[in-house]
């Protein structure tokens, strides 16, 4: 399964290095939603992803999305995408094994360790 997902080019997550804050800041007033509105983990009744962050094993597990329009519905100002890859943001392609993959309505969470990253363009770039 191929899963997208903001990070920094550290490898940091959008929301742990800053970038999804820095994506909010940047929208304009006239962007229906930001990506501090989306909901988290615990609130993905009835799917994978909710009973994963139940228990205690989610810890090795990254944030991504099942496609570039979801990931798109959580980043998509383009002046926020513009700074966030001016401060280092970019969009990650991986592919992951299905099993590795706990699917979510808005969100996937993924085993890094059994990831391979395809790809990796600027945040306002795809």
């Amino acid at each position: 399964m191929l899963v997208y997902r903001i990070e920094h080019t550290n490898g940091e997550g959008a929301f742990g290095a800053g970038l999804a804050r820095i994506h909010d800041r940047n929208c304009h007033d006239t962007y229906r939603r930001a990506a501090y509105d989306h909901p988290g983990p615990r609130s993905e009744y009835g799917t994978p992803l909710k009973s994963l962050f139940d228990g205690y094993g989610y810890y090795d597990y990254l944030f991504a999305c099942q496609s570039k329009t979801q990931l798109r519905s959580w980043f998509g100002s383009r002046p926020g995408r513009r700074a966030m890859a001016k401060a280092g943001g970019v969009m990650v392609t991986y592919e992951v094994p299905d099993d590795a993959v706990a699917k979510g309505k808005t969100q996937v969470a993924f085993l890094k360790s059994r990831a391979t990253k395809l790809s990796s363009v600027p945040a306002d770039q795809w």
